[in-house]
């Protein structure tokens, strides 16, 4: 007994030095994909060493496993220093001079924003705490529940992709995991909301009266989106951008094992004023990754065959085009329409992509009858009050493959407030507080309130209804502790 604990103890003191070290590990490195059981899985939100800190992941392999079979990875950070003064108006992007709804201009908003997310990101290997240009955070509490993330780069699972979606060669499904980025100005609405880990504030991103506010202009939030899928079948993500990631298997299933995970998605998020004109606050874009573009870059420099699918500031809700590109998309059709999306043209960097319904910007791996913000505009808490995608974007005629080749339900009450515009900081349901157009947010909440009252069976919702709120004193402590404690719980269990 006392043998194995030493044992496991040196283990632990040498996972410290290396997660202390400045090592440069090359994120492409060749992963064998290698079944790695993680140990206490059913006891793995029990230790507590920080209260005053949030865990950095939720799954990961023992130690002696990281040890042994990855000696130079490094064990994610949650850089969550979230500062308590908000950045001044010096501080905000200079694309905010940039006209994004001009045809001849909208391209290098978004390219500038690219760049902005980029400086100091690329050379730190997009480690948040290694950033030496600008401090950029990442969301608390997404580590809990089946999605939860891991301890290798971070990633949450996130979206399925469905057969065909991506390419005609894309034959079988495959998943999605992500991981977010909040600069400053961002970072400092995630203080006012995550300041306390154990009263954390749902209304900081409340633009109604009594709450904080929503995200200050000037936030930008950014989003990795990375795949299991590669170019055996989706030709496009040839000469890929790799990460590890302990994820599962395959989407329905709980086994986690060790992976490469190909970057395909870039998303983004900026509250600029301007859009304030129509109704929603928020510019959203989307980048494909298009390695046939790569033209000798190696490593990080991969990240730069991102190209730009599109803008959207608005869901243009006059326009009621019934078009919806059925899964294989085998060219970009663009609505000339729409006047609050703009489209990548190119064909010649883009490759094809399905778009939203009725050509509104969607990403390669979202779901072709919705939209980006039409999606994100749900974003509330308790999420369980509106649905991300309305049942009425899986009703209507499919193709051979089985994908929807036309809506049949879309004027329903519920389509049409899909793809109205919603101003910042305002609920899409009347019953739920804003999240801001932030989707993780509003997990992160739920996740929060799920381990809060997990103990009696109860929700959040049944707190709301009774007039009351979760009690740190009827509620043992299950959740927060660090990377190194994780590890170190893994060993001294064993």
């Amino acid at each position: 007994m006392k043998k194995s604990w030493l044992v496991a103890t040196m283990i632990f003191l040498l996972i410290i030095v290396m997660s202390n070290c400045d090592q440069t590990s090359d994120p492409n490195v060749d992963v064998t994909e290698t079944e790695l059981t993680e140990t206490e899985t059913d006891d793995q939100h029990n230790y507590f060493p920080e209260p005053d800190k949030y865990p950095d992941f939720g799954y990961m392999i023992s130690a002696e496993d990281l040890a042994k079979d990855y000696p130079d990875a490094e064990v994610f950070k949650l850089s969550q220093d979230y500062p308590a003064q908000k950045p001044g108006d010096d501080q905000i992007p200079d694309f905010f001079d940039i006209d994004f709804t001009d045809d001849a201009h909208w391209r290098e908003y978004i390219d500038a924003v690219r760049d902005y997310c980029f400086e100091g990101m690329m050379a730190a290997g997009f480690d948040a705490n290694k950033n030496q240009e600008r401090n950029w955070y990442h969301m608390p509490f997404m580590h809990w529940g089946p999605q939860g993330t891991e301890g290798f780069s971070g990633l949450a699972k996130e979206a399925q992709i469905s057969p065909y979606q991506l390419t005609p060669a894309q034959k079988g499904s495959h998943q999605t995991y992500a991981l977010g980025y909040y600069n400053e100005f961002a970072g400092y609405t995630l203080h006012e909301m995550w300041g306390d880990p154990r009263n954390p504030n749902p209304q900081a991103t409340s633009a109604l009266a009594g709450g904080g506010g929503g995200f200050p202009v000037g936030t930008v939030i950014f989003k990795l989106l990375y795949t299991d899928a590669d170019e055996t079948e989706v030709d496009y993500l040839t000469n890929p951008y790799t990460i590890k990631g302990y994820v599962t298997d395959v989407w329905d299933s709980d086994n986690r094992v060790v992976k490469n995970m190909q970057l395909i998605q870039m998303d983004f998020m900026v509250r600029d004023p301007r859009a304030d004109a129509f109704g929603t606050g928020w510019v959203f874009g989307t980048f494909c990754y298009n390695g046939k573009l790569n033209d000798g870059k190696t490593g990080v420099e991969r990240v730069k065959n991102l190209v730009p699918v599109g803008i959207q500031y608005g869901n243009d809700p006059d326009v009621t085009t019934n078009k919806i590109t059925a899964y294989p998309p085998l060219e970009t059709w663009i609505n000339p329409e729409l006047k609050e999306t703009k489209i990548n043209a190119n064909a010649d960097e883009l490759p094809p992509q399905h778009l939203g319904w009725g050509g509104r910007l969607d990403g390669p791996v979202d779901l072709n009858t919705a939209s980006c913000m039409s999606c994100h505009a749900t974003a509330g808490f308790p999420q369980s009050t509106a649905a991300l995608v309305p049942k009425e974007a899986f009703i209507g005629d499919r193709n051979a493959q089985g994908s929807i080749t036309k809506l049949t339900n879309v004027d329903a009450p519920e389509w049409k407030k899909y793809y109205t515009n919603i101003k910042c900081g305002t609920p899409y349901d009347v019953d739920a507080i804003s999240c801001d157009f932030s989707l993780q947010v509003s997990l992160a909440l739920g996740y929060y309130y799920d381990w809060k009252v997990n103990e009696d069976g109860k929700t959040y919702a049944d707190y709301q209804k009774s007039g009351s709120t979760p009690d740190d004193d009827n509620h043992p402590e299950v959740a927060h502790r660090g990377a190194d404690a994780h590890l170190e719980a893994h060993n001294l269990k064993k």
